[in-house]
């Protein structure tokens, strides 16, 4: 009889659960360096389950006007709320800024001349 055709589990194997059935605790750990990490284990058939609850104040609700979703693009309201800089502008200030300091690094220089 040839072992490598056969279909039935090995007699001594565990019989695997249902992946809906298995249930799992997952308990947080720290190595040596200070990292998280879970660590999981079996749960028992008789072990509690632990219920979680939102709690707070039932009379509170939002309304979908008032929730905030990232990805909607916002109305573009003339450049985005940003004044535009006129480079053009911008250059010849500048300009006119260094021929000030260049004048008065000259004036400051001259002797006065009686």
């Amino acid at each position: 009889m040839n072992n490598s055709s056969r279909k039935d589990p090995l007699p001594n194997a565990a019989d695997p659960k249902p992946e809906a059935e298995r249930r799992r605790v997952g308990t947080v750990v720290h190595d040596e360096r200070g990292n998280a990490s879970v660590r999981w284990r079996d749960a028992p058939a008789d072990e509690k389950r632990t219920v979680l609850e939102v709690l707070g104040d039932p009379k509170l609700t939002v309304k979908a006007e008032e929730s905030y979703d990232p990805y909607a693009r916002r109305e573009s309201r003339g450049g985005g709320g940003t004044t535009r800089t006129d480079l053009r502008k911008l250059s010849e200030w500048i300009k006119m800024m260094r021929e000030l300091e260049e004048r008065k690094r000259t004036a400051h220089d001259k002797p006065d001349e009686d």
